[in-house]
């Protein structure tokens, strides 16, 4: 079979090593070796490099070529897609062409080519300074929403209700991601229109040009002012023509970015306007929703982006008749430090609709703030016949899960 190199998987990336070596593939993952999970057990080989350093992976790619030939390289995850798009680029194989990968990697960039092409999105402003942070509260408030350029997984975003709470969310949004709070990064951060309707991703991918969407995922959103994404059920449950509006609506997005190969995943909120684009990236949605959407439908998004940046054609998706649904739950526990048990009812756990139920975090740990997806306890995993019946038990779930 093939061999594949996967930089740094984490999250849906880790699972992509896996179906890699289930599917006969050579897996090599390539990882600075930091942080849980950067050496799956499935990876044939696991080579430790400083991937924040462009130009030394580079190299190092090319060499690992020239000793084994590698026949794709792909993204373990959202940061690393500029990366694995010029390494790709450079070693002649199938992947995002790196003139365009900027629009996909960074949601300043993204906005400017959505905007370009003549699509509604919410309103925004670029600003690098508290000041102008102030000044673009002013103009889209009273409610905005304020998020880094370069994050996922929600952190640092923030709604805004006041000047004082848009310029403190400016300056957090400023340093994310930098444990010593250094600047850092481009400098730049996004000030938004807050924008009200219930929130979707789309999932699916592209090839030869042609988007192919596999599915619309309803997302459980937690307490604002954060905006961490607590559940997901696939398909959402929607009328025919607001699914066919956010289709088409996608279908334009992809185009003003102009992703020409793999996964992408999408978010927009369907609002009075219609549907507005919150992000879109270039890779495999996380939080199980490729789990989920293998569940509820059939397909199987982790084969597909092998098949993808390895220049394999992919058949025409099936469509699914079933009403079968699959959802994921988060627990957060907001105001909780620490813990000592984690208790499950026994007639959820006993619940053949259940399909896991997990712990993100150990007892013991000490737990971080609840406003990213980093301050999640743990989960429930559950498919049931209907979107009702999927909904419900996940919702069970919530109340069955108890940390003390």
């Amino acid at each position: 079979m093939s061999t594949v190199l996967i930089i740094e998987p984490r999250s849906s990336g880790l699972e992509l090593v896996t179906r890699a070596h289930e599917l006969g593939h050579t897996a090599l993952v390539l990882t600075a070796g930091t942080g849980p999970g950067t050496a799956p057990a499935k990876a044939d080989r696991v080579i430790t490099a400083d991937t924040s350093d462009q130009a030394a992976v580079l190299d190092l790619i090319r060499t690992l070529h020239a000793e084994t030939p590698l026949d794709a390289v792909l993204p373990g995850f959202e940061h690393f897609v500029s990366l694995a798009a010029h390494a790709a680029a450079a070693l002649g194989l199938p992947g995002i062409d790196p003139a365009g990968v900027e629009f996909l990697r960074h949601k300043h960039r993204m906005r400017r080519a959505v905007g370009a092409a003549g699509l509604d999105q919410p309103r925004y402003r670029i600003v690098s300074g508290a000041r102008s942070a102030a000044a673009a509260y002013a103009e889209l408030g009273p409610v905005c929403v304020v998020k880094p350029v370069d994050q996922s997984g929600s952190l640092d975003v923030r709604r805004a209700g006041c000047e004082a709470e848009a310029v403190a969310a400016f300056r957090r949004a400023l340093r994310s991601g930098r444990a010593d709070g250094s600047r850092g990064g481009l400098g730049l951060v996004l000030v938004e229109e807050y924008v009200e309707g219930p929130e979707y991703s789309v999932e699916g991918y592209v090839e030869d040009g042609q988007v192919h969407i596999l599915g619309i995922t309803e997302k459980i959103l937690g307490a604002e002012p954060h905006f961490v994404e607590v559940g997901h059920i696939v398909p959402a449950q929607l009328k025919t023509s607001a699914a066919r509006e956010i289709r088409t609506y996608i279908a334009r997005v992809l185009d003003a970015v102009a992703l020409g190969i793999g996964p992408f995943h999408a978010e927009l909120r369907m609002s009075a306007r219609g549907p507005l684009l919150m992000e879109v990236a270039a890779r495999l949605p996380g939080d199980r929703i490729p789990d989920l959407l293998r569940l509820a439908c059939g397909h199987d998004l982790y084969e597909i982006m092998l098949r993808c940046y390895l220049g394999l054609p992919n058949p025409e998706p099936a469509v699914s008749r079933t009403g079968t649904r699959a959802g994921i739950r988060y627990f957060l526990r907001p105001g909780l430090d620490t813990y000592r048990e984690f208790r499950v009812d026994p007639l959820i756990e006993s619940d053949p609709r259940v399909r896991e139920i997990g712990v993100l975090l150990p007892p013991g740990s000490a737990l971080p703030d609840p406003g990213s997806s980093a301050g999640r306890l743990g989960y429930v995993l559950a498919a049931g016949a209907s979107y009702r019946e999927t909904a419900r038990v996940l919702r069970r779930a919530e109340r069955a899960v108890t940390f003390s």
